[in-house]
C-alpha cells in the first residue's frame, strides 16, 4: 500500500506541475532564462519637436522610474527589482543613438509589451529658462506593443524603445510620445554610454558588403568599413543580415571588430 501511494503522490505532482507550466508564454521552461536590454533612443524626424530642437543649443532631460514588460498572453507585467531610475538628455540619443537603461535576466519566453514611466521631462533653452513637460501624479506610461522572444542560451535580446517629443495639438505643450516603428529587438542602434571609452563602439547595423577580411555595415545614413580578422563571430555572415559588433575605432576610420554576432530575426 506504501508503494502504491508514493505512486499516487508522484502522478499528482506531476499534474499540478504540467498544469503550472501550461500558463507560461510559449517556449518558456520554468527556471530557464535569457539575457534581455532594454535601451532607450529619441526619433529626431522633422515632424517631432526633437528635431527643431537639436538644431538650437538646449537640453531636454528624462527620468525614466520605472519598466516593465509584459509575457504574451498574460495581464501582469514583469518590473525588474534592480532597476535604477536612468536620468539624461534626450538630445544626445537621437538618431540611431541608443543607451542601455537596464540588463539583466528574463525568463525565456514570448514577450507582447514593453513600457517605461517618465516621471519628469524638462526642456532648457539656451537663455537658461526651463520649461516643465506635464507630468501627472505616478508619472506618464509609455507603452510599446511590440513582441520579442527571449531564449535561454540564446542571443541577447536589444530591445530599442524609442521615444521623442512632440508639440500638442490646441495646446501647443511638449508632450512625450512613443515612436513604434523605431523601437523594437530589430533595429539599428549605436551605444553612446558613459563606460565606453572614446574608441571604443558597440553597434547593430545591416551588412551591406562582404570582403576577405572588411565587411561594409550600415548604421541609418552612415557605412562603416568593419575588419573582422580578430573577431569572434557568431553565426554565418550574409548580406542582408544584421549584425552586433563590439570592436575599437583605428586612426583610419576602420572599426577593429572584437566580436561579431550575426541576428537573423527568427
Amino acid at each position: 500500500m506504501k508503494k502504491h501511494g508514493a505512486i499516487l503522490v508522484s502522478l499528482v505532482l506531476v499534474a499540478l506541475l504540467m498544469a503550472g507550466c501550461a500558463g507560461l508564454p510559449e517556449g518558456n521552461s520554468p527556471g530557464e532564462t535569457g539575457d534581455l536590454r532594454l535601451l532607450l533612443s529619441d526619433d529626431d524626424s522633422e515632424d517631432t519637436a526633437i528635431g527643431h530642437l537639436a538644431s538650437v543649443n538646449v537640453t531636454v532631460n528624462v527620468t525614466v522610474c520605472t519598466i516593465g514588460f509584459q509575457p504574451s498572453g498574460s495581464e501582469d507585467w514583469i518590473e525588474p527589482e534592480d532597476y535604477e531610475p536612468w536620468t539624461g538628455d534626450l538630445l544626445d540619443l537621437i538618431g540611431t543613438n541608443a543607451t542601455v537603461i537596464w540588463e539583466g535576466y528574463m525568463e525565456s519566453g514570448v514577450y507582447s509589451k514593453v513600457r517605461i514611466y517618465v516621471c519628469a521631462a524638462t526642456v532648457t533653452l539656451a537663455n537658461g529658462t526651463q520649461i516643465d513637460i506635464p507630468i501627472p501624479l505616478g508619472g506618464i506610461m509609455i507603452t510599446i506593443p511590440i513582441p520579442f522572444v527571449v531564449k535561454a542560451e540564446g542571443p541577447t535580446v536589444n530591445f530599442v524603445f524609442d521615444i521623442t517629443i512632440e508639440v500638442g495639438a490646441g495646446n501647443g505643450q511638449y508632450q512625450i510620445v512613443p515612436r513604434e516603428s523605431e523601437s523594437g529587438p530589430d533595429q539599428e542602434y549605436r551605444e553612446i554610454d558613459e563606460d565606453l571609452s572614446e574608441r571604443e563602439i558597440r553597434f547593430k547595423g545591416t551588412i551591406l558588403a562582404i570582403a576577405a577580411d572588411i565587411w561594409t555595415v550600415n548604421l541609418g545614413d552612415q557605412e562603416y568599413s568593419v575588419n573582422i580578422t580578430e573577431a569572434e563571430i557568431e553565426g554565418i555572415p550574409a548580406i542582408g543580415l544584421m549584425a552586433e559588433i563590439k570592436g575599437t575605432i583605428g586612426e583610419d576610420g576602420i572599426i577593429l571588430a572584437l566580436e561579431i554576432e550575426l541576428v537573423n530575426g527568427e
